[in-house]
């Protein structure tokens, strides 16, 4: 796993690891511990939501707005020095279910077209056991499982129910959907325009229907594993940077298939992206093995 050498951020969605011992014990004396961790997304120097200005996006340094900004995340693991793991269990509530985290950074309804507040999520809960004192890493993946990506949204525990962030039976949910809508627009091909650039990131080349009880199958499962280093957990803080997950890609024009990058194997865009969170397209390899994406960083 490529860590910090390329882990280098300047836009940043940044979880301070805020930890606190319950008191009890998971049996043999080992500690449990709650933890909450805060998270706030930025572009370059500029936290993100529907009111902030965003600039220096892309080859073309672009300036814009979101229209969406969330994403899944499951497996959250604390690595120790020894090479043990410490699962962190997500507490259930209206944005954990199941193993589940949904973060949103969407603070106004109608893809930030209303004056009218919707609820955003910028933390995850739950507890660990274990030394915290000894963790020396951190591992997550971005995404739903696999055998829970093909359910009925209508039927499901929010925040699994969210149908912005679900394709289709077959295909499943979007894994991270980040829309901006640069000013001026994005120029297709054939001479129009479209108002954002969209990243939305989900399985493809799925088969088999989940509605007859068949079980799905996905040639690519486009779930990428992000590893970190920590050095001191109680003062550092985890960081997204959208600004690299987009920086050798030109976000006033785009090139082909749907605007921006919907994950289509084909897609002009997608090489870049995916390269940039450490995955190859279509199952192919990493072309530049590593992410830029996220890192770890100290809170001064």
């Amino acid at each position: 796993m490529h860590m910090a050498n390329r882990l280098k951020t300047s836009l940043t969605l940044a979880f301070p690891l805020l930890l606190a011992a319950c008191g009890g014990s998971s049996g043999g004396g080992t500690t449990v511990n709650d933890i909450e961790i805060p998270v706030v997304a930025r572009a370059n120097d500029t936290v993100i939501d529907c009111d902030a200005q965003l600039t220096g996006l892309g080859t073309d340094f672009a300036s814009g707005e979101i229209r969406g900004f969330a994403l899944y995340v499951h497996d959250v693991v604390l690595l120790a020095s020894d090479g043990s793991e410490m699962p962190l269990t997500l507490a259930e509530n209206d944005w954990q279910s199941e193993g589940v985290a949904l973060l949103d950074f969407q603070n106004k309804l109608d893809t930030c077209a209303s004056d009218t507040d919707k609820p955003t999520n910028k933390v995850l809960q739950g507890s660990v056991a274990g030394n915290l004192s000894d963790v020396s890493g951190i591992r997550f993946r971005i995404g739903v499982p696999a055998a829970m990506n093909h359910g009925d949204t209508a039927a499901a525990n929010t925040p699994l129910n969210r149908s912005d962030l679900f394709w289709s039976w077959q295909t499943g949910y979007k894994f991270m959907r980040f829309d901006v809508a640069p000013q001026g627009g994005v120029l297709k091909p054939d001479a129009s325009s479209a108002e954002t650039w969209n990243f939305h990131l989900g399985s493809t080349g799925c088969t088999g229907n989940p509605q007859t009880g068949e079980t799905v199958s996905c040639s690519s499962e486009n779930r990428p594993l992000i590893e970190l280093d920590v050095s001191d957990i109680a003062n550092q803080q985890l960081v997204i940077n959208y600004a690299k997950l987009i920086e050798n890609n030109a976000l006033l024009s785009d090139q082909g298939g749907a605007v921006g990058c919907m994950s289509g194997p084909t897609d002009p865009e997608c090489a870049a992206v995916f390269d940039a969170l450490g995955m190859g397209i279509a199952g192919n390899d990493d072309p530049t093995p590593g992410q830029t994406v996220f890192s770890v960083e100290t809170v001064e």
